[in-house]
């Protein structure tokens, strides 16, 4: 068995164990051996970041809100302990956040094809620079958010060129990039515009599709319509 085939055999058990810090070290070994991923592999590079991410973006929030309450009932050394992990957390977010884009800028786009596994990886990118914005302050978030907007932009005109309106990389990177329009540019009305071009399109499209298809657009269309019954009443 070749490395790299051993390094996603052990992703996936790391996976299945639920250890994403394992996980990413080893697909980010299947990255360093060269050549293009496969769909599953694509699909475990993304899911080992996501996972050792999300329990750090978690901790970021529970120690927040610590942090307030504590300051809030004048509890100001404990306020200050917690405002000391939250940023020990913060800090390990971006390591993830910056390791997962430099892997994706010179790792993995160079070689991607056109079409979905371009879009995916743009779209990636997007993601994680757009992580990266909602902690940082400043000029720091300014170019995160900079950054997020550029690859989000990119992976948009990339998919609206190769893939279907109902596609499941089209349909999620409409979906995160109009979060990211809300959340980090405060700009609702982009948001609006993105999940509602998005839902029209793909729904013009269901009709013929398999049904498995059609299920997998309908969750997340059905997520794009959640947000917007959120955000118009703001407009």
């Amino acid at each position: 068995m070749q490395p790299e085939e051993q390094a996603v055999v052990l992703a996936n058990v790391a996976e299945r164990a639920e250890r994403y810090d394992d996980m990413a070290a080893y697909m980010k070994e299947r990255v360093s051996k060269g050549g293009a991923l496969s769909t599953e592999e694509r699909d475990l590079f993304s899911a080992a970041y996501k996972g050792t991410l999300s329990t750090r973006r978690l901790a970021v929030r529970v120690a927040s809100s610590v942090e307030q309450q504590e300051a809030a009932e004048g509890r100001t050394a404990n306020a200050s302990l917690a405002a000391g992990y939250r940023s020990k957390v913060e800090a390990e977010l971006h390591e993830v956040c910056a390791e997962v884009t430099q892997l994706l800028v010179h790792s993995l786009l160079p070689q991607a094809e056109n079409g979905e596994p371009k879009a995916f990886y743009l779209k990636m990118q997007g993601d994680y620079f757009r992580y990266m914005a909602e902690f940082m302050t400043g000029e720091a978030r300014q170019k995160a958010a900079d950054e997020a907007r550029i690859a989000y932009t990119a992976a948009t005109e990339e998919a609206s060129i190769h893939l279907l309106t109902t596609h499941p990389v089209r349909l999620g990177l409409a979906l995160n990039f109009s979060v990211f329009q809300h959340e980090v540019l405060g700009d609702t009305f982009a948001a609006v515009d993105t999940a509602l071009a998005a839902l029209k399109d793909a729904a013009s499209s269901l009709e013929g599709m398999p049904e498995e298809s059609v299920r997998d657009a309908t969750l997340t269309m059905q997520l794009l319509q959640e947000n917007l019954s959120l955000w118009v009443p703001e407009n």
